[in-house]
């Protein structure tokens, strides 16, 4: 069976008597569920500029456009919500009175526009990314791949806003095209909706698709181990949810222009969709960013709650380490002219090697590790650590106590000659 915006009167004549008192109402589970996922995709954002900001201190032009998505993803969260309970979309076709079925047009232009106006931003974003990503570590044929895909994303954007905006003329027979008496009385002209609507969701598939498969060949090329090229991979394979969405919404489109008559009633699916595809994009360009903030304040958890008893581990010189206890190791400071000054000890700190390759996670990261973990002798001390006028490290020790010097606010435990320890 066609469908479409203008039914025949054979098929109008098939319609129930309009049921404008009770009319058959959609409940709120499409308007809990995008509330639900666009908060999800909020704190995930937040997180994201965290890292980036105050965690990486490396934010970028991705950054700012994933940023300004967020506006407009608000308002397509706000207007599929607004559709679903208020503007027509909540009932059949043949229940909708004049003003509902105006408004539902008008809401259908809005949710196209907050759409493009979302997803151009943070696709561009995730390719900025790439961009960023690659710079001097891979041949410029990529390089020119991901400013060639930028340039796609910005025409398509312009170009299917401006058709949607001028689908009609004058703009206003836009929404006013579903009500008989003004379309009975005006003049006006419109476009092939169905196919520009259908256009315009094809062509942001291909470009997930891109967005997709452009890390693939990066990282394939990268000098790493084949389990983690596979992992790294299918941290970007999470974009491949975004084109499930833009499947579904592709199925949803056809079906209202081409299979049915009553456009509000089966439309409000196709418009979750486009929704939760704008919300898994923003989610998806977030993911890298993302690691820093997971390894940085989980790994803090996992450290402050697996370690309570306090070991640490000593390597001694072409020796097995053993673990000592931490009192052990402050009574044998105060026997031995071991400087302490500046080291706190934390309950449940356990000593660790940390990677280094997030260079501006850490305030002076630019010294080497050498000086950090350097041992200091008579002409040479630790790094803001003043050694005490008799004392010096005992020769031949290898035990290396890597701790972090700053105030705190936690309980002092115990004090040693004016020191305190923590």
């Amino acid at each position: 069976m066609p469908g479409g915006l203008h039914p025949p009167l054979s098929v109008i004549e098939t319609w129930p008597i309009p049921n404008y008192v009770n009319p058959e109402t959609r409940d709120w589970t499409v308007p809990v569920l995008l509330i639900v996922l666009f908060v999800v995709t909020f704190f995930v954002f937040c997180a994201r500029m965290w890292a980036r900001l105050v965690v990486g201190r490396n934010a970028g032009l991705d950054d700012a456009l994933v940023a300004a998505a967020m506006i407009p993803l608000l308002g397509l969260t706000l207007a599929v919500c607004l559709g679903a309970r208020v503007y027509g979309f909540q009932f059949h076709v043949w229940d909708q009175t004049r003003k509902t079925a105006v408004e539902s047009r008008q809401i259908v232009m809005a949710i196209e526009a907050l759409y493009i106006c979302a997803t151009c931003p943070t696709k561009i974003s995730i390719l900025c990314f790439y961009r960023r990503m690659a710079s001097g570590t891979i041949s410029k044929t990529f390089i020119y791949g991901v400013w060639a895909s930028i340039a796609f994303v910005i025409f398509y954007g312009i170009a299917f806003l401006l058709t949607l905006v001028f689908t009609c003329t004058p703009v206003l027979a836009f929404w006013h095209v579903v009500d008989p008496v003004w379309s009975t009385t005006h003049k006006f002209s419109c476009h092939n909706e169905a196919v520009e609507v259908l256009s315009s969701a094809i062509v942001s598939i291909i470009q997930d698709m891109i967005a997709c498969a452009l890390p693939v060949m990066l990282v394939w090329k990268l000098q790493l181990p084949r389990r983690q090229k596979f992992a790294i991979m299918g941290i970007f394979a999470i974009g491949l949810l975004t084109c499930v969405s833009g499947i579904m919404r592709i199925y949803y489109i056809q079906y209202v222009y081409f299979h049915t008559y009553d456009i509000t009633w089966a439309s409000l699916p196709g418009w979750a969709w486009t929704a939760i595809e704008a919300d898994l994009a923003v989610i998806c360009a977030s993911a890298p960013a993302l690691k820093v903030f997971f390894r940085r304040y989980l790994n803090i958890s996992i450290q402050r709650s697996g370690n309570s008893l306090g070991y640490v581990r000593n390597t001694s010189s072409g020796i097995g380490g053993r673990a000592i206890k931490l009192s052990q190791l402050s009574s044998n400071a105060r026997g031995n002219q071991t400087p302490t000054a500046g080291i706190h000890v934390s309950h449940g700190m356990n000593v660790k090697i940390e990677s280094r390759d997030e260079v501006s996670d850490y305030e002076g990261s630019e010294r080497s590790s050498r000086e950090l973990t350097s041992f200091p002798n008579s002409n040479k001390t630790l790094p803001h650590t003043p050694l005490p006028e008799s004392g010096r490290w005992e020769e031949g020790s290898r035990t290396m106590c890597f701790a972090e010097y700053g105030p705190t606010e936690e309980v002092d435990v115990e004090k040693n000659d004016g020191r305190t320890w923590h």
